[in-house]
């Protein structure tokens, strides 16, 4: 594959016996670790590692642009890419070794600047589409038309034309590709439809969880890799009552955030809305079997959120209706519980994920969780005082994110159906309203306390049966109380 070819270029040790103009200018600056990859270097030193001329290393090409924004600007990166088009000829070359200098470094730097120019602009470009941000793709292009000259250079041309689409407003969009595929689950639709009449309990459990995974997915393919670094979420606000799909000001991460936050308030009080106990058995009943379908299709993100609003403590303390709910919906329940379950940093959802066969939508809690400890448990720069960048920490942050695009590139077999899905968003749209007060309060209502009920956990916590609360202990925010874990 090419990244076990990356490493195992990243790997050969450099000539001695190589000419001293064809050797890095700045090796000295680098520390690498026992099987030559990059452990940390300055930044100039970093540069030259992403443009050398002697091999390829994708690994460190991708961990690079993934993670630039943890330790330098586009400014100064465009600066230095742009000065490797034209280096500085060494003093004191006869003839025959400038043409080697020539043909065995010069070229083959021009050549590899041009193509991390690509990469960059068209599959990890980050930058606002402010003015400055225009100012700074004029500036690339007009020094790479002057450095190309009359003859040009290798994918020069198509170098251009990325540029010309982001200085048109034309995003690049990640290229997915869906395989043509006759079995396409034909979509289970309720009898009156066309009328659309319809109420939750008329749509078929598979079909929701159809919909929500392709609701669900797109929230998560939305997120960009620039988002996950530097706890950029902690920045910005996650709660906006009501309005969670398109808030210009709103990351994809806190959308998603948002969206399965407000699931879990959705299922919780819808079930809470009723006024019969039989009702709230069905909605429970339903609820666990879209959960459990979510499961078949690895959207383990609306999974949690959905146990979660099962398990959070104004509904966990209805006793009476749960005793009404037949015990192998209970043991479902508690199975996709239990396999969700933080126990040793959620082990059983980690390896479920392992094995998962893409398409998948991950909890995003747990990418969060990681790169927060990967954030706050390694230094900047190595030694710490030093001007070394420890690249050894963009490394890990990398996996996660390429983990996350790799989640992204593959789409759900799945057809959208417009009108259960704009049914749904209104439906999840209306919860929040009660809040947690107007929930519990609510709960009382439907079920007033009994004797021996603890007021202080409302039942939530107490006789850990087959049904116990999901997550409670997270609170019903579930993906924010595990996306701000660790700020401060």
């Amino acid at each position: 594959s090419n990244m076990e070819l990356a490493r195992t270029w990243a790997a050969v040790p450099p000539n001695p016996n190589q000419p001293a103009y064809l050797k890095l200018d700045h090796e000295d600056e680098v520390i690498y670790n026992a099987g030559r990859s990059v452990k940390a270097g300055t930044f100039v030193a970093l540069v030259e590692q992403l443009t050398r001329h002697d091999r390829l290393d994708i690994l460190y090409n991708e961990t690079f642009l993934l993670t630039y924004p943890t330790f330098t600007c586009a400014a100064e990166l465009v600066e230095h890419l742009l000065q490797r088009l034209d280096l500085p000829i060494p003093p004191d070359l006869n003839d025959d070794e400038y043409e080697d200098w020539l043909q065995e470094k010069q070229d083959p730097i021009r050549i590899r600047t041009v193509n991390i120019l690509k990469a960059w602009i068209e599959r990890y470009w980050v930058e606002p589409p402010t003015e400055a941000t225009m100012d700074l793709l004029r500036y690339i292009e007009s020094t790479v038309r002057a450095a190309a000259g009359p003859e040009g250079l290798p994918t020069c041309a198509s170098l251009l034309t990325i540029i010309e689409h982001r200085l048109s407003g034309r995003d690049i969009l990640r290229r997915l590709v869906s395989p043509i595929d006759p079995t396409i689950p034909k979509s289970i639709l309720p009898r009156n439809m066309k009328k659309l009449k319809f109420q939750f309990l008329d749509l078929d459990a598979t079909e929701i969880a159809r919909q929500l995974t392709i609701i669900e997915s797109q929230f998560y393919a939305r997120i960009k890799s620039s988002e996950c670094l530097n706890k950029d979420w902690h920045k910005k606000e996650i709660h906006v009552p009501n309005r969670i799909h398109n808030h210009p000001n709103y990351s994809g991460v806190n959308a998603m955030i948002a969206h399965s936050n407000q699931i879990a308030n959705w299922v919780a009080e819808s079930i809470l809305s009723q006024d019969e106990t039989k009702k709230r058995v069905a909605l429970i009943k339903h609820f666990v079997s879209i959960a459990d379908n979510c499961n078949t299709l690895n959207n383990f993100a609306t999974l949690l959120s959905i146990i979660s609003g099962l398990g959070v403590s104004p509904v966990f303390r209805l006793q009476r209706t749960w005793a009404q709910v037949h015990i192998r919906i209970r043991t479902q329940l508690e199975t996709m519980r239990t396999m969700m379950c933080t126990e040793r940093n959620f082990t059983r959802y980690r390896e479920r994920l392992r094995i998962a066969q893409p398409p998948c939508v991950p909890f995003l809690g747990i990418h969060l969780t990681d790169l927060t400890f990967i954030t706050d448990g390694n230094p900047d720069h190595t030694p710490a005082s030093s001007s070394m960048i420890n690249f050894q920490k963009r490394a890990l942050l990398a996996r996660i994110l390429h983990e996350m695009r790799g989640y992204q590139s593959m789409p759900y077999n799945l057809r959208p159906v417009g009108e259960i899905q704009d049914f749904l968003i209104a439906e999840i749209h209306k919860a929040g309203e009660m809040g947690e007060m107007g929930m519990y309060e609510r709960s009382l209502v439907v079920e007033p306390r009994e004797g021996g009920e603890d007021n202080g956990d409302a039942g939530g916590q107490k006789g850990q049966g087959v049904f116990a609360a999901t997550g409670s202990h997270l609170g019903s925010v579930v993906i924010a109380s595990m996306a701000m874990r660790g700020r401060n």
